[in-house]
């Protein structure tokens, strides 16, 4: 049987390597721990090891791969319970829909992670949430659903109160996405 830091080894490990931009060696690592959870029959260990190779694929601009990876997260997930982990893979889908052009299809993901942020508290994911529906509805020209400089301004004070520096940088690129389309369009 494997110990608590065997298995905690090579996600380390291939989050370092994500980090510095070597995803093919990150991908080792991250199916590496894939096998060990299954192993062990850890299923929670297991959605999050599925979630990792999608963020690594999406990272590589591996969508469709990485839209496999996030819906198997998402599935073991719902079954396990975890709220903030079906939040995470409902984003993450959401994302590489995105990426792959079909905003529309990216829009019917984020309103989940948005509910389930506000659920759980997570104030971060929330302002993530609400930047990311905002960029996807502007993607589809859809102005009046993505929000007035004034709503991104808001959603801005979410990702303040969070203290996430990722959050309020989402948030600020929506708000001059806004401010922009506002000085063109007058919406």
């Amino acid at each position: 049987m494997l110990c608590f830091i065997c298995l905690l080894h090579p996600a380390v490990y291939s989050k370092a390597y994500r980090s510095l931009g070597k995803f093919y060696k990150a991908i080792a690592y991250h199916e590496q721990h894939l096998t060990m959870t299954k192993e062990v029959r850890d299923r929670a260990g297991e959605g999050r090891a599925y979630g990792n190779l999608g963020i690594a694929y999406f990272l590589q601009g591996a969508y469709a791969k990485a839209i496999e990876y996030h819906t198997q997260d998402l599935a073991i997930a719902k079954e396990v319970g975890d709220r903030v982990g079906v939040g995470r893979a409902y984003g993450s889908l959401g994302n590489a829909y995105g990426s792959l052009g079909d905003f529309s299809k990216a829009i019917e993901y984020h309103p989940q992670d948005l509910a389930i942020a506000k659920e759980v508290g997570d104030r971060a994911g929330e302002g993530i949430a609400y930047g990311n529906l905002g960029t996807f509805h502007m993607h589809l020209n859809e102005y009046d659903t993505a929000g007035s400089p004034k709503d991104g301004f808001e959603k801005n004070r979410i990702g303040r109160e969070s203290d996430d520096g990722a959050a309020q940088g989402y948030l600020r690129s929506t708000q001059q996405v806004a401010r922009g389309c506002q000085r063109r369009c007058g919406v």
